[in-house]
């Protein structure tokens, strides 16, 4: 009788506990909403993700290729910055910043030719970014040390040039000829000339139309000429971006961009005049910067700032980073095929990337970890691309990329 009362509790115990947690999970549920404010519809999710009938999804990624070698045929030696697109053939088109080319491979990875060059003529380049597609389908190409933008058609020909008044960066083209970037201007601040940098939409003159964001970045000069001055100096320019929020922004196929600056989970969507017309937010929790990220940062980004600085300068400019307790509140994002919004909330190189998963309606739908790279990681013709870092060496990967419960 004692054993049927203690299995008796044992039971009523464990219901008790399912019921907790079934409760939390319908009770965050009950947090999301949408609503209309100011004439922007605003979806707030909040940290558990919205689960229909109670079956987490995730997307799992499998590596179909593998473009690059360490050692060997220098058209698949890429060098430390690499960016990849693809046509809607699924040809591949690999920006190698080092050797300032665009390496063009066909949708099995078998290299086809080469674009542009180190140079100052008509296709070549001093500064190179991603290759991207314009509505006519053909390649355009920022170089923001020539400021110009250079066009070429898929078979590799060079087309045309537009000059640009100032330095734009990460650009993208419109089907209405207007561009997405980030421009730096010289400004007075006061106490001297400095650099602002504008966040937004301009028109086909580069004149701004809409501006998300902008800053005007501050940096003390060093109090002398030796080593430990310069080096905290560098150390200074160094902590402005480590592991700092900063501007994110892609833009659609249907023109409509999407942006944020991660200070905090929100994510906007603008019309292609830059009219915010909807917000994502996520409540969530700071992630804090370990040692493991400081180390992280010091053997890549640091490190590769540096390249050109003695092992004595940048071990003493390591020394003075400063690092933010807390990470930014997402690190990156980019649109599936679908309309749905993949957030990578934070990675560990080589290990996992954490991401979170919206619907094409902003909703919270998933929370998980991915075995794929983030490095410019984007999702077209049923597949995904990144860039990974292997033993310190770039390969462009394509993976299939999966919805599955679990």
């Amino acid at each position: 009788m004692q054993k049927r009362s203690y299995m008796h509790r044992i039971f009523i115990f464990g219901l008790t506990l399912l019921l907790l947690f079934t409760s939390q999970i319908f009770s965050a549920q009950e947090k999301y909403k949408i609503e209309q404010i100011s004439g922007v519809k605003v979806i707030s999710n909040p940290k558990l993700p919205i689960y229909k009938d109670g079956i987490k999804i995730r997307l799992v990624f499998k590596k179909e290729l593998s473009i690059g070698v360490a050692e060997g045929d220098e058209n698949y030696m890429f060098g430390g910055s690499v960016y990849v697109n693809t046509d809607e053939k699924g040809n591949f088109y690999v920006t190698d910043w080092d050797s300032k080319r665009i390496l063009k491979y066909d949708p099995e990875g078998k290299y086809l030719f080469t674009i542009g060059g180190l140079g100052q003529g008509p296709g070549e380049f001093q500064n190179i970014s991603t290759a991207r597609f314009d509505k006519e389908g053909n390649i355009y190409v920022t170089d923001i040390s020539n400021r110009r933008l250079s066009f070429f058609d898929t078979d590799g020909n060079f087309l045309r040039q537009i000059s640009m008044p100032e330095v734009f960066e990460n650009l993208y083209m419109n089907s209405k000829g207007h561009f997405i970037s980030s421009r730096s201007v010289m400004v007075d601040t006061g106490s001297g000339m400095s650099f602002k940098i504008e966040y937004g939409v301009f028109d086909e003159n580069f004149e701004l139309v809409s501006e998300f964001y902008s800053r005007i970045p501050v940096f003390d000069p060093p109090e002398g000429r030796d080593m430990t001055s310069m080096a905290k100096f560098t150390a200074g320019i160094l902590s402005d971006i480590a592991y700092q929020p900063r501007p994110v922004y892609v833009v659609a196929d249907n023109d409509l961009i999407f942006w944020g600056f991660s200070d905090k989970y929100e994510i906007n969507v603008c019309s292609p005049e830059g009219k915010k017309i909807k917000t994502i937010t996520r409540e969530y929790d700071p992630i804090n910067v370990g040692e493991k990220d400081k180390k992280y940062f010091e053997e890549t980004h640091a490190t590769r700032f540096m390249r050109d600085r003695s092992e004595d300068y940048i071990k003493e400019a390591i020394r003075f980073i400063e690092y933010p307790r807390h990470k930014p509140a997402f690190q990156n994002f980019t649109l599936m095929e679908s309309g749905w919004l993949l957030v990578i909330v934070e990675f560990m190189e080589g290990e996992y990337i954490l991401c979170d998963l919206f619907d094409e309606e902003g909703i919270y739908i998933g929370h998980f970890k991915a075995d794929v790279s983030p490095d410019f990681l984007f999702f077209k013709n049923g597949k995904a691309y990144a860039v990974a870092t292997e033993d310190s060496y770039k390969f462009v990967k394509r993976y299939s990329c999966n919805i599955q419960e679990y």
